[in-house]
């Protein structure tokens, strides 16, 4: 592409603003070519979400795509600037007559958009209004006046609403928008104000002051419109809007004939000494046509108004609704750049056969942008230096004018900023060397008052006196010439002083907001580092009161339950007899360490109705059919989660559930439901559930190992993770995954796998070769040795090549095997040893590659092997196959994150288990009294692989004076180490532990991002630490109140001061809850159902009364427990009506904390629901 090519190019617009910020012009919205008519439209967006710029350093336009949501007032808007940002206000959306009132703005940095204030419907919604930013009184605002728009839901007093033909209303209402609280005010309107007016030009003259001029009016009654020439002069001051009218006599026009006009546009100039003046543009008459003239208001400052007309070619002032700005390029120097806009044209109505006006686009593009450079001359006057064009723009002589012009305006810039005084000290220079002069000619009086004595006394001398008498007359004439310009340059000092006072001023104004933000900016990070401290302090309290509370709840239950069990029981004599049947059971269960039991539990099934016995917090469900006991029969069962223990498996298998010991009392007449949850992922993966066996071992058995073998039936869906069977009887059950299955010729159901059901052929691996946990993939290799099972490789190589050929199901082919093997050639050395066995794909199709080769493939990248072979009788042309099952691969693990302080540093634990709930709660059991962090789950990437954490990973965000230490390296846990987790070898999961220190200096808190490497979809750790401070040299009591009641024995709680704070702090924000005038019945329910109001308050329904009653049982409790429990009840009631009540409820909270900890020192924990 040229570089001609790739400039962007401007398109034609109209109904547009184009303001300056820095070195470049902004243009958003307007009327153009393409414009959607439409009220909002996905294309409508996307066209109004990019700004578009031009840089006049290059002169060339650029499209910027904007960040956040644009206003939908695109077309007559109102727009200004204040520092970086441009406001934009009300306009019409192009379509009918749909208006709007919102206020956005876009932050020129940043490209971004913020709403400041929606669309409201009780604000008139208007177009073609004018708006500026002001200051007055030390507070910035915007002002809005004038405009045309529907008729307003509000209409204020003071302002004037008259109705056009077409149903909208045109209306002078003002309104003052606060940049600081970002709040609307409507101002009031002293002196000659405008009347309804809109397509007027509107501009700041200072700080406080505008000018108006032109504008579309309604003659009286509202039926017709005319345009106007009036000027109008208004000042802000204390919310109060002060408009003049300036008469047509008070103008000094000479001799120029002022038209009234509209669609115009205008800017205001002014140099370094000379005084604001107003440059108008082009618009449309009385008769709707178009104005070619360009303006010049003088003295508007003064009150001595004058007006001539600057003499500029057609191609700049033949058009309307466009823009015009102004630019300071120098002391003397302004730059009017004039963007868009529309003509006037003719087309022939053949119907009457005349030429009739009509309005097109200026898509001329040496006119759609132009610069006028007009120069203040040394007559006092402004002039047209040049007027360039969209080819003058595009020449070398305009980068050098530029660059010129920005050399001066920069030194321009720097002596103002550098040197504001130099011009002062030049005066007092000069002030100096007159006052200087005054002495001489002082001395030179007297002397010629001496001369004059000596001459009287000689007459020969007095001509001379006579010449020194004029000379004196001379003198003094010159010394009042000296007096009045030593005055002149003394009022000039003056003036020149009070500027320097206002500059200072204001610099220190700057400084001070400056001062400011950024103290409010330390103290809003301060807060937030005592809130993310207070955050996670509260966070561990919270979680050790849950864990407390719910051990009580649990426990509670488990109690009342018993009860209830044994009021029921009362065939039986004594508890004894009643268990008899369970001990012979449960003995055999003693050669299990506890470590290796993880909870038991005790069911109680009565009846002939069907029950569900749930235990999801241990993996196991229970269910029982209707009719599996008589009405009158009771039976128990007895369920013992087993983390791990001495165990054998069938070979080839992998344990993929917890073991549970099940019993009955007696038998059921019908089978009972065990579903058992397994680690399994068969989300997308239905064709696995074939390779999920049940097995059974029983529990009373002559020597250990326990002896699984796998049972028929039982069923595996795809969806929650469960499987179940059913029995009558049960022992030790569990759920197996199969590893490898190899198709023989006799063929069989279900893919072998159980150690009665040997259907594996050349696959099968003897259980004296293989443990529970072993690795059944790595024995299966080492038994196919050169001569013994070549053949059999090879058989296997050349059916799996023509099953792929004819079902078309095996995974793989020729491409997909050089594929993995370019992949395990990049594998580590160290991990294809560790998992070096043969990959099932590659065995299909290069069998006769023999032993050495096999050796080097990856049984990581088996891909779904599970669909390879169709398991049918019928399938003779797969005998002797061997498919493996990718159960291993879809394995789901919890990775469990956990913080203990051990004196100056955190100790952080890394444990990983099969993401089973038995294994997960017994874990959460063995670290209660440690800090829980996050939770992850995950799959290895490769079939028996590792997890690695890698610590040395880039941190987005900084940790300076933070150690993070591992204690072992490398940091790994391997997949057959934590299947083994439970065995005898290991009764403890594997962990990986991390020191974490934080010195006294090191950043507040801690962030740290530990990617986790070797997982099939990649998941990271986050270690979130607070500097802990040092500990001090004395340690102070303090009392802990938990949610269960009692506080800690080390100190002595003062209750009645306690409900004496309590008190106060209802007292003291008394007011603030009688503001809660609503919802109060709900209330009243909630309070009375816990019991704290009677029958007669909840009847008064009033906040008084309720607070008296709860205040009331306050005498009647001795015990801190029961006041934390009365409060806890009355913040519940406020939080269970939701809404402000809600926070109503923690703003108690929090005062009653704060107050008892202040003034008793007592740490009172009160949790809420909220």
């Amino acid at each position: 592409m040229s570089d001609k090519q790739s400039i962007y190019e401007f398109k034609e617009r109209a109904g547009h603003s184009a303001p300056v910020i820095g070195e470049s012009l902004y243009l958003w919205g307007g009327e153009q070519f393409d414009f959607p008519y439409v009220h909002d439209s996905p294309r409508k967006r996307k066209l109004f979400s990019t700004v578009e710029t031009f840089s006049f350093s290059s002169a060339r336009w650029s499209s910027h795509l904007t960040r956040g949501t644009p206003p939908l007032g695109v077309v007559d808007y109102s727009c200004t600037t204040f520092r970086s940002n441009i406001y934009y206000y009300a306009g019409w959306c192009g379509h009918d007559h749909c208006h709007y009132n919102s206020l956005t703005v876009l932050n020129t940095l940043t490209m971004s958009w913020t709403q400041l204030h929606p669309n409201d419907e009780s604000m008139m919604e208007k177009s073609r209004a004018g708006m500026l930013s002001l200051e007055f009184d030390g507070t910035d605002y915007l002002l809005m006046v004038g405009g045309l728009g529907p008729t307003p839901a509000v209409k204020h007093p003071q302002f004037q609403y008259e109705q056009i033909p077409d149903g909208r209303v045109r209306t002078n209402e003002q309104l003052l928008y606060n940049l600081s609280n970002r709040q609307f005010t409507v101002p009031s309107v002293s002196g000659q104000c405008c009347p309804p007016t809109s397509t007027f030009t509107i501009n700041k003259i200072n700080q406080n002051k505008g000018i108006m001029f032109g504008r579309t009016l309604s003659h009286v009654g509202g039926f017709d419109t005319f345009n106007t020439n009036k000027v109008y002069i208004f000042n802000v001051t204390h919310n109060t809007i002060h408009w003049e009218s300036i008469k047509k006599g008070s103008i000094f026009v000479g001799g120029l004939q002022l038209k009234g006009r509209c669609a115009h546009a205008s800017a205001i100039i002014s140099g370094d000494s000379t005084l604001p003046a107003l440059v108008v543009i082009g618009g449309w008459d009385e008769n709707n046509q178009s104005v070619n003239e360009c303006l010049l208001f003088d003295n508007i400052t003064t009150g001595q108004f004058s007006c001539k007309k600057i003499p500029l070619p057609e191609s700049v002032t033949g058009r309307y609704a466009h823009s015009l700005t102004a630019v300071t390029m120098s002391p003397h120097c302004v730059w009017l750049v004039i963007v868009g806009g529309c003509e006037e044209s003719q087309y022939v109505d053949f119907k009457i056969r005349v030429k009739v006006p009509t309005n097109t686009f200026i898509t001329d593009t040496n006119r759609q942008i132009m610069i006028i450079e007009l120069v203040y001359s040394e007559a006092g006057e402004w002039m047209v230096q040049s007027v360039l064009d969209g080819n003058d723009l595009t020449s070398k002589k305009y980068q050098e004018k530029y660059s010129s012009y920005n050399k001066t305006k920069t030194w321009w810039m720097n002596q103002l900023m550098e040197y504001p005084t130099e011009k002062e000290m030049e005066l007092q220079r000069y002030n100096q060397l007159l006052q200087e002069k005054l002495r001489v000619f002082y001395q030179d009086k007297v002397s010629l008052q001496e001369a004059l004595v000596e001459a009287n006394k000689q007459e020969v001398l007095k001509a001379q006196v006579q010449s020194i008498q004029e000379e004196k007359q001379i003198i003094t004439e010159d010394n009042e010439k000296l007096r009045a310009t030593v005055a002149y340059n003394e009022v000039y000092i003056t003036e020149i002083e009070e500027e320097k006072k206002q500059v200072e001023e204001e610099k220190r104004k700057v400084e001070d907001k400056y001062k400011q933000a950024k103290k409010e900016k330390k103290q809003a990070e301060e807060e937030k580092r005592q809130l993310e401290e207070q955050y996670l302090i509260d966070k561990q309290t919270t979680k050790e009161l849950k864990a407390k509370v719910a051990e009580n709840e649990l426990y509670t239950a488990k109690l009342m339950k018993e009860k209830e069990q044994w009021s029921q029981v009362k065939e039986t004599d004594s508890i004894g007899l009643q268990f008899n049947y369970l001990i012979p059971s449960m003995d055999n269960l003693d050669c299990l360490s506890d470590v290796q039991v993880a909870e038991k539990k005790l069911f109680l099934i009565q009846g002939d109705k069907p029950q569900l016995m749930n235990w999801e917090k241990y993996g196991v469900r229970i269910g029982v059919e209707e009719g599996s006991l008589l009405s009158s029969e009771t039976v128990e069962a007895a369920v013992v989660a087993l983390v791990g223990g001495q165990f054998q498996f069938p070979p080839n298998t992998v344990l993929v559930s917890a073991v549970y010991a099940v019993s009955l009392s007696k038998p059921l007449l019908k089978r009972l439901k065990l579903e058992i949850q397994h680690c399994v992922d068969l989300t997308g993966r239905p064709a696995l559930n074939r390779y999920l066996k049940f097995a059974i071992a029983p529990v009373s058995t002559p020597s250990l190992p326990y002896q699984f073998s796998t049972v028929e039936g039982g069923e595996f869906s795809s969806k929650g993770g469960y499987g179940f069977i059913e029995r009558k009887d049960f022992c030790l059950v569990c759920i197996l995954g199969l590893l490898i299955v190899s198709m023989t010729g006799g063929g069989g159901k279900g893919g072998g796998g159980g150690g009665n059901q040997q259907q594996q052929g050349a696959g099968v691996v003897p259980a004296a070769q293989q443990q529970q946990g072993g690795d059944a993939l790595t024995v299966l290799v080492q038994q196919q040795q050169p001569g013994v099972n070549q053949q059999t490789q090879e058989q296997q190589g050349e059916q799996s090549q023509e099953g792929q050929e004819e079902e078309g199901e095996l995974q793989g082919g020729n491409q997909q095997g050089e594929r993995q093997s370019q992949e395990q050639s990049e594998l580590p050395e160290q991990q294809q040893q560790e998992g070096g066995q043969h990959e099932a794909e590659g065995g299909h199709q290069e069998g006769d590659r023999g032993q050495e080769e096999g050796h080097k493939d990856d049984p990581v990248h088996i891909e779904t092997a599970t669909d390879a072979v169709p398991c049918t009788e019928s399938s003779s042309d797969y005998a002797n196959s061997v498919v493996y099952t990718n159960v291993q691969k879809s394995m789901k693990y919890a990775g469990l994150v956990y913080y203990e302080e051990k004196g100056v540093e955190d100790l952080v634990t890394f444990t990983a288990a099969k993401k089973l709930e038995a294994l997960i709660q017994y874990i959460e059991r063995k670290h209660s009294q440690a800090e829980i962090g996050p939770d992850i789950f995950f799959r290895f990437k490769f079939s028996y692989g590792y997890i690695e954490l890698n610590l040395t990973a880039q941190q987005d965000e900084p940790f300076t004076g933070w150690t993070v230490k591992p204690h072992t390296e490398p940091c790994r846990l391997y997949q057959e180490a934590i299947d083994n987790f439970g065995d005898k070898e290991h009764s403890r999961p594997s962990c990986c532990l991390i020191s974490v220190y934080g010195s006294p200096h090191a950043t507040p808190t801690l962030h740290y991002s530990i990617p986790l490497e070797g997982v099939a979809d990649p998941v990271t750790l986050n270690i979130h630490r607070a500097l802990r401070n040092r500990p001090p040299s004395t340690v102070h009591e303090s009392v802990s109140v938990s949610s269960t009641g009692g506080a800690s024995p080390s100190a002595t709680v003062d209750v009645d001061k306690v409900k004496k704070v309590i008190d106060d702090v209802l007292v003291s924000n008394h007011a603030r809850l009688n503001h809660l005038k609503t919802s109060l019945s709900d209330l009243a329910n909630q309070l009375y159902e816990v019991g704290l109001i009677n029958d007669e308050v909840r009847e008064a329904c009033s906040m008084d009364k309720f607070i008296g009653e709860f205040k009331a049982s306050f005498y009647f409790m001795d015990e801190l427990s029961e006041v934390q429990d009365h409060c806890k009840k009355f913040l519940n009631s406020f939080i269970a009506v939701r809404g402000s009540y809600i926070n109503a409820a923690k703003f108690l909270r929090q005062k009653w904390i704060e107050a008892i900890k202040t003034e008793l020192g007592i740490d009172l924990i009160i949790d809420v629901s909220v």
